[in-house]
């Protein structure tokens, strides 16, 4: 019987203080959340901090604390390589934060989360077009900026990969016997910088490349 009431009492006293714990979680200083991003993110709990972020957002929107908070889970995203989570905080940053002193930085780390999603985006026409139309807006809006040299290796790097995908298209349609689609995108490429650059076929393991274009 005295287990029995002992084994209630400490249910009683665990439920109470999850109650409590999920009441005080709300309504808290900007620092708190902010510091619990901090923390999160350096255990890399980003799925926390992300939800920490959302409280400081909706709690306390006006807070200086807010863009700090932005950037720095931004980066931690890059890092982790969830490259569309890092795009979505930098882009908000920019729409919200973006002023004349720091938006070549905010368009480069947008552009660099971008560059390192390459790999899992290079046969998707739009992300390159897309992808390729920013570095370019770039390169013409900020021709002083600091971070122009890494933006125009980028530059290339896309071009390149979309002279590879237009051959690799071409290449579909030449196996289709469909001439006027292998003349379309071999129109497409860019002979002069791949000429220019001497550029490397990427590679491709055989047991990818069967069942590849």
């Amino acid at each position: 019987m005295r287990v029995v009431l002992f084994s209630a009492v400490v249910l009683a006293l665990f439920f109470g203080c999850t109650k409590k714990t999920k009441e005080s979680i709300y309504n808290r200083p900007a620092i708190f959340w902010y510091q619990g991003i901090l923390r999160e993110i350096l255990f890399l709990n980003l799925e926390t901090a992300d939800n920490y972020y959302s409280s400081l957002q909706s709690e306390h929107i006006n807070s200086p604390l807010v863009p700090d908070a932005m950037l720095a889970l931004g980066q931690a995203h890059l890092k982790k390589k969830e490259f569309v989570l890092a795009e979505y905080y930098f882009d908000e940053y920019i729409k919200r934060f973006g002023n004349q002193d720091n938006i070549d930085y905010l368009k480069f780390m947008k552009l660099q989360a971008r560059y390192y999603a390459f790999k899992n985006h290079s046969k998707d026409q739009e992300f390159m077009a897309n992808t390729i139309g920013m570095l370019n807006d770039f390169v013409d809006k900020y021709p002083n900026s600091r971070f122009l040299n890494q933006v125009e290796y980028m530059q290339v790097k896309f071009i390149l990969g979309q002279n590879e995908l237009n051959r690799a298209i071409a290449n579909v349609y030449k196996k289709r016997h469909q001439k006027e689609g292998v003349k379309r995108y071999l129109e497409r490429v860019d002979e002069v910088l791949e000429k220019e650059t001497h550029p490397k076929k990427s590679y491709m393991p055989w047991y990818v490349a069967i069942f590849n274009w």
